[in-house]
């Protein structure tokens, strides 16, 4: 399968961290900040398949940073789960046949199976980033950066990314066969 050929060429979080050049610190302050309920760590111990998550991306991405260090505390949190990331700009061949409305979004989450089937996918930001940055009155893109940085240090916005991962997490879990 093309996944796992893309899956192969992908990297892990620390070392995309590593080989980072924007954004980096802000990431690790995401990634320390983020409030995990006990109903998360309910919900990720619950796993009971080993899930791989495939994102899309690259680290001058506001969407990007903002989701990344999410899914990175989710997997490091549960054994289940492998992360890798692959660069969005590098592997734009195959980043192309995820097109949103003809356009390349990214990041885009990939949730396979240990085979690399897709089992669920998930692009750009959490619907609620998207009613902001859709209702802003300044399209311009460093605007928009700055307002999407804004966003992701937001709570309710790291709420809904962590609650939309979580229900596409547990969604391939079962789709894979719970006992």
């Amino acid at each position: 399968m093309a996944e796992n050929a893309e899956w192969e060429n992908a990297i892990e979080y620390t070392k995309f961290l590593k080989g980072a050049r924007e954004n980096t610190e802000i990431m690790k302050a995401w990634y320390n900040d983020l409030q995990i309920t006990e109903q998360d760590l309910e919900n990720l111990r619950s796993l009971q398949n080993e899930l791989r998550i495939l994102v899309i991306g690259n680290d001058r991405c506001s969407d990007t940073a903002g989701n990344l260090p999410i899914i990175a505390k989710m997997a490091d949190i549960s054994s289940k789960l492998q992360l890798r990331i692959l660069d969005s700009d590098a592997h734009a061949r195959y980043h192309q046949q995820f097109k949103v409305n003809g356009k390349r979004k990214t990041p885009v989450v990939l949730f396979l199976s240990p085979e690399g089937e897709e089992l669920c996918r998930w692009v750009e930001r959490p619907n609620a980033a998207y009613k902001v940055i859709n209702e802003a009155t300044n399209p311009s893109v460093e605007s928009r950066n700055k307002e999407l940085k804004k966003l992701y240090s937001d709570t309710e916005i790291q709420r809904q990314s962590v609650n939309e991962f979580m229900s596409l997490i547990l969604r391939a879990d079962f789709i894979l066969g719970r006992s």
